[in-house]
């Protein structure tokens, strides 16, 4: 799972790193997208474990604390913290928004609570502003990926 802006720059193939694996696995195949949600799905050669998305039922709120994963200027992996900060709506696609410090090229990547559940997919940041990022909640990531295991 990444968001489609990530593979919807005209790149024929995508390489995905996997953490304590020291292969690069390269694929063609999209296998879903949604250029409005800004999610897709492309699939690799690997059978992997994917982290649980939050399931719903308490509300996220204002001042919790979340983790941002991702590989920003292409540091893979690189963890930050921080809180929600609040909560927006960019084209009816309700938005995280988060204090967590990313910087490009962690887009793609999973904003999580503290017992390490995805509650959001890192999306954008505001470059205008200092630590004012974006993502995509759990609720379109639940729909969006329904039927994939």
């Amino acid at each position: 799972l990444t968001n489609n802006h990530v593979i919807a720059n005209g790149g024929a193939f995508y390489s995905v790193r996997i953490e304590n694996d020291e292969n690069v696995y390269t694929t063609d195949e999209i296998v879903k997208y949604n250029a409005v949600l800004d999610l897709a799905i492309i699939r690799i050669d690997r059978t992997l474990s994917p982290l649980a998305v939050y399931p719903g039922g308490k509300e996220l709120v204002r001042g919790q604390k979340v983790v941002a994963i991702g590989s920003p200027l292409g540091m893979f992996n690189s963890v930050s913290d921080g809180i929600i900060s609040g909560f927006r709506s960019f084209d009816d696609v309700a938005m995280i928004q988060f204090t967590a410090p990313v910087s490009h090229g962690s887009s793609g990547g999973a904003l999580l609570n503290m017992m390490g559940e995805v509650i959001g997919i890192i999306t954008a940041g505001i470059d205008q502003g200092q630590n004012i990022n974006l993502a995509v909640g759990y609720e379109f990531i639940g729909t969006f990926t329904r039927g994939f295991r």
